[in-house]
């Protein structure tokens, strides 16, 4: 466990000296330092009101004003070569749009070069298939269930092939089982489709079966967030992880720091 301090030049996403004050001036998210690797996975867990869904705000560039740097690659995470896809809790969809009309618009705002017509459907379809969604490809979100907006989204995301991917609670409001089956789904598709991706959830166990790290957000703004090391229970196979030794334990630690400083 560790609130590791970081260097601006390392590769990946560089997160150091984050702020974020709200306009008040009480502070919406403490300082937070730590590096995501390029093409790995940190899962981010807090209290409610610790600053989650600021940190990934921050990072889309929907947050004109924080302290501290953002940085990929070493360059500023708002370059124009960096692409960023956010599926915000709420799914993001159009709800005018039918769910391959809202691929298509986020490949068309994303991806302007791709002009071939014939690719962008093609592209459209894979993802659209992958997800196990194709029959819904002429359905409008409204007329879906929260899964169903939940696999659109996702899909979504994939398709624009972006550079960094964050992921805002995306399966809370889902049943057991559903969220269950889409852990595996978009677990599979990170590993066949590396992404640099930032997944925030409120659950423990979601945070340790999808984080090869875990970020742990304290309730108090003057704290520092704790880091958990969880490559071992990432590298094993995910029906494997549940019944590990290594999970339980993993468990028992992040609940420790849940109870000292939340």
């Amino acid at each position: 466990m560790s609130s590791s301090k970081t260097n601006v030049n390392s590769s990946g996403l560089c997160v150091k000296d984050l702020q974020v004050e709200y306009n008040n001036g009480q502070p919406a998210l403490g300082k937070v330092n730590f590096i995501l690797p390029e093409h790995g996975i940190y899962t981010v867990i807090g209290p409610s009101g610790s600053g989650k869904s600021t940190l990934l705000r921050a990072v889309a560039g929907l947050l004109p004003d924080y302290a501290g740097q953002l940085l990929f690659n070493g360059k500023a995470v708002q370059d124009k070569e960096t692409l960023i896809g956010l599926v915000p809790q709420n799914y993001g969809l159009l709800p005018w749009k039918t769910v391959r009309a809202n691929i298509r618009t986020a490949l068309r705002i994303a991806r302007p070069a791709i002009s071939d017509k014939q690719e962008v459907e093609s592209r459209i379809q894979r993802w659209l298939t992958s997800m196990g969604i194709s029959e819904l490809a002429g359905r409008y979100p409204l007329s879906l269930s929260g899964g169903q907006q939940q696999r659109v989204a996702i899909a979504r995301a994939f398709a624009i092939m972006p550079t960094i991917l964050l992921l805002d609670e995306p399966f809370s409001a889902l049943d057991a089982i559903t969220r269950e089956a889409l852990q595996v789904l978009f677990l599979e598709h990170w590993l066949a489709h590396p992404v640099t991706a930032l997944f925030v959830t409120h659950d423990v166990e979601e945070a340790i079966l999808l984080g090869q790290q875990i970020i742990i957000l304290p309730a108090s703004k003057e704290e520092t967030p704790d880091i958990v090391d969880n490559r071992a229970v990432f590298g094993m196979k995910h029906e494997d992880k549940r019944s590990s030794e290594d999970f339980f334990e993993q468990t028992k630690r992040i609940r420790k720091v849940m109870r000292e400083k939340w």
